[in-house]
């Protein structure tokens, strides 16, 4: 069943924001000053960065390119996601036969050789569905081709991640609340902190590993972002239960799905077909695959959120027109250079600054109009920010180390916080029940989903 009501057209992704409670950015029509062109790292928006005249004409010649772009969409952009699609489907069913055959090699050399070979191909195709095509088409940016399953209602990738909750937590919340701290959860992932509007902690101290493991284990991360997420937004919901039972009941069918097909039935097929070998190098080519997609994945979305010029905005703007929600996507989203290759494997999110200010815009187009995107940019003096691969990982990386450490007066405050001793602690009764014996072994977040199945 699905979770999110049906997508019926493409059409520019600038939501419609309900007012929150903090108090409105300064909107007294007076000249604020654009943000510089010397900026210091991690920076954070606390007042709105153009003035309104200045951001409504910039939202004008934004919408007048995207217009442009999905007027002229047809046949090229039909055949170019269905040779993704194919190019996945084919990969796949090679890879997996060459890690069925590696097992039947007679000399170590050519089976480890065959073996590498599949991973290799397998790891090319599940990062192609994850990028190029899952996240692109659950997106809608193919919807007005009215495919039986390359749309945003069918389609769901080869990832445990079940498309509604995904589409939830990522499709709206983050494309609407972009680094917006408290409404965007994608800002840490509620587990690293990348700026100092989230208090630190004593577990802070462990960000690079704390990452390691994120980066390792991301599509489970991704799993059960949208359940964490949900307990909290539903929380005085009184179909709380029901929303959070159908979406932990998805979930755990995804993981089953999912775990049952590349660690079980797979393996146990090249076992009864080609004997152990077989079922061993399938087997462990999928671990490695899957790996190496986690791995991939979460560099490319990194690189794109938290490099040293990503912005972070303390609230929402209970005013922002269209033009201000455009101005927080460029300036919270971050491009990586590359070739044509290098930005189909990553989704095209190697240019998350088009992305995010034209999300169901097909991903194809992206590197033709950045060069207008960026013109724009400098006219309005904001900072179009792109690099190398390499310089943009770094920039993560220093960027999270730095935000392991407090500064003195977070540390104080830490202190003065802890002496309190505020604990905020509530579980359902249920949830309590279930946690008594695996408390040592499952993070919280796993525990509130078991428990919402019942």
């Amino acid at each position: 069943m699905r979770l999110l009501p049906p997508v019926n057209t493409a059409q520019s992704a600038t939501p419609m924001l309900t007012p929150l409670s903090d108090a409105p950015l300064a909107r007294d029509g007076s000249e604020q000053p654009a943000p510089s062109s010397q900026q210091t790292p991690y920076p954070t928006v606390t007042q709105a960065p153009l003035p309104k005249a200045q951001s409504d004409a910039l939202a004008v010649e934004l919408d007048t390119l995207y217009k442009s772009v999905m007027g002229s969409l047809g046949q090229d952009e039909a055949k170019y996601i269905q040779r993704i699609y194919a190019t996945v489907v084919y990969s796949e069913l090679v890879a997996r036969g060459l890690l069925a055959v590696a097992g039947r090699m007679s000399s170590r050399r050519s089976q480890i050789g065959t073996w590498l070979l599949g991973t290799s191909i397998l790891s090319f195709s599940k990062i192609l569905n994850n990028m190029e095509l899952g996240h692109n088409v659950m997106h809608g940016q193919y919807d007005w081709m009215q495919h039986p399953h390359l749309n945003s209602q069918k389609f769901d990738w080869d990832i445990v991640c079940p498309a509604p909750l995904w589409q939830h937590s990522h499709n709206y919340l983050h494309h609407t609340f972009t680094n917006i701290v408290g409404r965007d959860h994608d800002v840490g992932y509620h587990l690293i902190r990348v700026t100092d509007e989230q208090p630190w902690t004593p577990s802070d101290r462990h960000n690079l590993l704390s990452t390691a493991v994120l980066a390792f284990s991301f599509e489970w991360a991704v799993a059960f972002h949208d359940i964490q997420i949900s307990v909290d937004e539903y929380a005085d919901s009184p179909d709380l239960h029901k929303i959070m039972q159908q979406k932990s009941r998805a979930l755990f069918a995804k993981i089953g799905h999912q775990v049952g097909k590349d660690y079980i039935a797979l393996p146990a097929i090249a076992a009864m077909t080609l004997g152990r070998r077989s079922a061993l190098s399938t087997l462990s080519g999928n671990m490695t695959a899957n790996t190496v997609r986690n791995l991939w994945t979460w560099a490319v979305i990194f690189c794109g959120h938290f490099t040293e010029q990503a912005h972070i905005y303390t609230h929402l703007d209970a005013d922002e027109s269209k033009g201000d929600w455009y101005v927080r996507q460029i300036l919270g989203s971050s491009n990586i250079k590359g070739n044509k290759w290098f930005h189909i494997l990553t989704g095209n999110l190697s240019h998350q600054i088009e992305h995010h200010i034209f999300p169901d815009m097909p991903a194809s187009h992206y590197a033709r109009i950045a060069p207008q995107v960026k013109a724009i940019c400098h006219k309005y003096d904001l900072p179009y920010n792109t690099g190398r691969f390499s310089t943009q990982l770094r920039q993560v990386i220093g960027r999270i180390h730095h935000f392991s450490k407090p500064s003195k007066q977070e540390w104080q405050t830490y202190q003065s916080a802890s002496a309190a001793d505020a604990t905020h602690a509530h579980k359902s009764a249920s949830e309590s029940e279930i946690a008594k014996g695996l408390n040592r072994f499952l993070p919280p977040v796993v525990r509130k989903a078991i428990a919402y199945i019942w």
